[in-house]
């Protein structure tokens, strides 16, 4: 789906503008007006609720007219930078998200203070553990902690801000993290090891797409006919459930 992402400024002598920021989501429509500071979101009516909006620091300047809104988002935890946003659904695992971020940060990360160079590290094998089913409950408190003390110490702004997607994600969407760690299921099915893969049979064509991209012949069944997949063999990759026209490939 196309997404359109814009902002209504308007200047001190009545005129006004439209700047287009970068957008990325699967969502149809997402539209900020500034000029009254409110996000406004239209989705399908089919699409189902969304979790959340994770918007990305850019080095550069605060535009002037986005003022009002870099305060709210700072106050939820968040920075707006140069209007980079995605919006989420629920097939995102917010658990999953804080570890791609916390990836890059790892990555990105000079080393030249200890808290930084060690502490993404740790906070990255923290939420590594939890998405493939290890996590315990004392990984949160640990988590927390720590990425509290990195906000705090590191000495740039790569480090100071490296720990927020696992805040954030901690502070609203804390259910997720202890789905994951106490009944070891991933709600949005998506981190590998917590999830069961199978196919509806209500909404199988038999197309045989499925079939065709699975590589290790899990999926089995005849053409016209609705398929079914063996959960001994499947590796959970989720290839067959990216080219399923008919989504009948579910997480479970």
């Amino acid at each position: 789906m196309n997404v359109t992402l814009t902002a209504s400024h308007r200047c001190g002598k009545g005129c006004s503008f439209t700047e287009v920021f970068m957008a990325s989501s699967d969502w149809q429509q997402v539209a900020s007006d500034n000029s009254k500071m409110r996000l406004h979101v239209s989705v399908p009516a089919d699409s189902g609720p969304f979790p959340g909006i994770v918007v990305i620091q850019h080095q550069g300047g605060i535009d002037p007219f986005m003022q009002g809104m870099t305060q709210r988002l700072a106050e939820a935890g968040s920075m707006m930078g140069s209007g980079g946003m995605i919006v989420l659904d629920t097939g995102t695992c917010m658990v999953d998200l804080a570890r791609f971020f916390l990836t890059f940060t790892a990555d990105e990360s000079c080393g030249k203070c200890t808290p930084c160079r060690e502490g993404t590290k740790h906070m990255l094998r923290i939420l590594t553990r939890i998405c493939e089913g290890a996590g315990v409950p004392e990984d949160l408190e640990v988590l927390e902690r720590l990425a509290r003390t990195v906000k705090s110490a590191s000495l740039c702004g790569l480090g100071s801000t490296a720990p927020n997607p696992a805040l954030t994600a901690l502070r609203y969407f804390r259910d997720e993290f202890e789905a994951h760690i106490h009944r070891k299921k991933c709600p949005a099915g998506v981190c590998r090891s917590l999830i069961r893969l199978r196919i509806d049979p209500a909404l199988c064509t038999g197309c045989g797409r499925c079939i065709e991209v699975c590589p290790v012949r899990a999926v089995q069944g005849q053409p016209k006919a609705p398929h079914r997949i063996d959960p001994a063999t499947c590796t959970r990759c989720g290839a067959c459930r990216a080219v399923c026209a008919a989504e009948a490939v579910v997480s479970e």
